[in-house]
């Protein structure tokens, strides 16, 4: 479920009213400061959440059921583009990027000669998977 409080809501009234949802509803509360208004996301289940009662409050703007699953990831939940920046790499802003490497790394010279066939392809991260002997103890190779 997603809240969308009135302007000029001050900090204090979020928490209070986060408050009181979370401990009427058995609910947690997530809220993002936008620019012109303060959103709180419910998780948990919404479903006997008394939407007439929450919408009667002052500062509230509007209320919505969100049915779609990874309510923190969906769209009408965060809209924006989530940006990750690694080292000069940025992902999320439309740009592409490649990563690339072996699936299983198996020694320091073998590394050295990928990432630099990697480098070479025009891939800007270098990935590898993590090798596990047939002799390791805890092998699921036996």
């Amino acid at each position: 479920m997603i809240i969308v409080l009135k302007q000029g809501i001050s900090q204090q009234q979020v928490e209070k009213f986060s408050k009181y949802l979370m401990e009427n509803n058995d609910v947690t509360v997530n809220s993002w400061n936008g620019v012109h208004s303060t959103v709180l996301g419910l998780l948990g289940d919404t479903a006997t959440v008394d939407i007439e009662k929450i919408e009667a409050q002052d500062i509230v703007e509007s209320v919505k059921r969100v049915q779609e699953p990874y309510k923190k990831a969906n769209r009408k939940f965060h809209p924006e583009n989530t940006v990750i920046k690694v080292g000069d790499a940025v992902f999320g802003d439309g740009s592409l990027q490649l990563i690339a490497g072996p699936c299983s790394v198996e020694s320091e010279k073998q590394m050295i000669e990928i990432a630099q066939k990697v480098k070479t392809a025009g891939a800007n991260m270098l990935r590898g998977g993590a090798y596990t002997p047939r002799t390791y103890p805890y092998s699921i190779h036996g």
